[in-house]
This record gives C-alpha cells, sequence and structure tokens, in this order.
C-alpha cells in the first residue's frame, strides 16, 4: 500500500469521516491490509480496524492527530478540505445540489475559516432556489465551486479513491459472505 500514515494523512481521514464521505465500510479493509503488511502497524490503525461507529472512528482519528508530537501546520487546510469533501458527496449523487450549498453555509457559518464566508453559499442557494433549481445554473455553480476549491478537491478525490476501492472489496467481501 502507497499510503504515509502520518498525521497529514489521519487529518484528511477525520476530515472524511466528519464529513460523512466514508464509513467503516470504507475503512475497515483498508486497515486490515495495513495490519497484515507492517510488522508494528500504527495502534490507532489497529483500533480503527474494530470500530462501525461513525462517531469512534473520528474519536480514534482524532486522539492520534492531537497526540504528540503535536503538528499544527496543516489544520488550516482542513475547513476547505471539508468542502471539498461535501462536493464529493454531491459528486457521487448522495447529496442534492441545494444540500451541498446549505451545508457548506453552515460549515462555513460554525468555523468561519472556509476560503470563501458562508453568505457566498447561502447566495449561492439562494438564487439556486429563486431560479426553481434550474440545472443550468447548477452546472454554472458547480464549475464556480469547482475552479474556487479545485486543489483541495483533487487532493481529496485522491485519498477517497483509496477507500472507494476498500469500499467496493468489502460490498464484495459481504455478499459472498451472505450466499
Amino acid at each position: 500500500m502507497n499510503v504515509e500514515l502520518n498525521k497529514e494523512f489521519a487529518c484528511k481521514l477525520s476530515i472524511m469521516l466528519e464529513s460523512r464521505l466514508i464509513w467503516y465500510k470504507h475503512f475497515k479493509l483498508f486497515c486490515d491490509e495495513i495490519i497484515d503488511e507492517y510488522t508494528k502497524p500504527p495502534y490507532w490503525i489497529i483500533e480503527l480496524a474494530d470500530i462501525c461507529f461513525q462517531g469512534s472512528a473520528i474519536e480514534i482519528v482524532n486522539k492520534y492527530i492531537n497526540s504528540d508530537p503535536f503538528v499544527d501546520r496543516y489544520s488550516s487546510k482542513l475547513f476547505n478540505q471539508y468542502i471539498a469533501c461535501l462536493y464529493l458527496k454531491y459528486d457521487r449523487r448522495e447529496i442534492s445540489w441545494a444540500s451541498f450549498l446549505s451545508v457548506s453555509g453552515e460549515y462555513a457559518d460554525n468555523y468561519e475559516a472556509v476560503k470563501e464566508p458562508c453568505e457566498y453559499f447561502y447566495d449561492l442557494l439562494n438564487k439556486y432556489e429563486d431560479s426553481e433549481f434550474n440545472i443550468e445554473l447548477e452546472h454554472k455553480q458547480k464549475r464556480e465551486i469547482q475552479s474556487k476549491f479545485l486543489d483541495e478537491i483533487k487532493e481529496m478525490q485522491v485519498v477517497y479513491e483509496i477507500f472507494k476501492d476498500s469500499f467496493r472489496q468489502f460490498v464484495i467481501k459481504e455478499k459472498n459472505t451472505s450466499l
């Protein structure tokens, strides 16, 4: 496996968990593979391998992130990466465009550290609602968001692909054991 299990990776994993882009079906086999490959796998990966509850998974990853040595230089990127995770959820058709804009606005309002303020997302949402959810406007706004968050979307997409493969393997394994 070609993943460096450092705190930067753990921060991305935490954001993906918190945004619900991934859940246990995404990380279970990933963790099992690391445990099999490493002679001394990280303890937080061992703990994570046995968890199904989302809140516990977030707690385990965040406990590792906040352990010594503490690394603060990466945290400012997390807020924009959360928006990127929401965008990926929209892109895979899990949430609607209106939901993406609403949740992004709430998140930007709560944390006030996203590169665009909450008003930006709420303004897009108001225009989208006023247009009666016009598909052309949705595509225009989508391109605008893609442009503003391009780096974050690309960065999170790379990590998400790892977990998407693990998810697919998990589902296949689950189907085969139920037969």
